[in-house]
């Protein structure tokens, strides 16, 4: 989203999803948040967090804190609504998503 306000890419044409946890880190540094959300809004799909989303989030938690890998919760519940969802994740900070990949997460090319 920030790439496309600092048009480094371009509004997308095809239906796209964000999770509510990625509107939320979007809106909340904005001087006018409710304003911004509503402009994402427009160009996004917004899923919002849903039982199926906390299920899985739950169980990749649960493994990666027994193996000693903890995941950011918000990075957490982003990825864990990719999977879900069957929808690649497009970030530029693979790093931070990288162990969700054993967990079915896929990246957009």
């Amino acid at each position: 989203m920030i790439d496309i306000e600092k048009k480094r890419l371009p509004i997308p044409r095809a239906a796209c999803h964000i999770s509510i946890i990625t509107l939320y880190e979007y809106i909340r540094g904005k001087k006018n948040s409710l304003y911004a959300k509503k402009l994402v809004e427009e160009i996004f799909i917004v899923i919002p967090l849903d039982n199926k989303i906390l299920e899985k989030a739950i169980e990749i938690w649960k493994k990666l804190k027994y193996k000693g890998e903890p995941v950011d919760e918000r990075d957490l519940l982003i990825g864990a609504t990719a999977i879900v969802y069957n929808l690649p994740l497009y970030t530029r900070n693979k790093k931070h998503y990288i162990r969700l990949i054993d967990f079915g997460l896929k990246f957009y090319k």
